[in-house]
């Protein structure tokens, strides 16, 4: 049994990240690809499978745009996303400051708001 160092796996995310990046620039593989992934969120919410997180923030971006013009929304994100590779850490950190401060936001913590104890106690005096 052999174990993987990090040194293995560096070159070969990398080497799979540059093939994703040279496929993405040929038109009709990326235009496969889409069709090929938009079957995919469609087929599991029939089936009420539940999508890896990536792809359930994709899914939830393409909801709002109508069938007929997913396809070209989602070229023009996989694009764009290609176009800006190197982000910077100010830009990550304010966008997931940005997801997370949705008013909807589903992943807020059960139980009473932040403060409501002490307000209570404030009362009670």
């Amino acid at each position: 049994m052999s174990d993987r160092g990090e040194g293995e796996a560096k070159p070969k995310r990398r080497i799979r990240s540059a093939l994703g990046r040279r496929f993405m620039n040929v038109g009709f593989l990326r235009r496969w690809y889409i069709r090929r992934m938009l079957r995919f969120i469609d087929k599991s919410k029939e089936k009420g499978r539940r999508l890896p997180e990536g792809m359930a923030e994709t899914a939830r971006y393409l909801s709002r745009v109508p069938k007929a013009q997913r396809a070209q929304a989602f070229e023009e994100a996989i694009l764009t996303n290609q176009d800006l590779p190197n982000m910077g850490r100010e830009y990550r950190r304010a966008a997931s400051r940005q997801k997370r401060s949705g008013k909807n936001d589903a992943r807020t913590r059960p139980g009473l708001p932040p403060g409501t104890i002490k307000q209570a106690r404030r009362r009670a005096r």
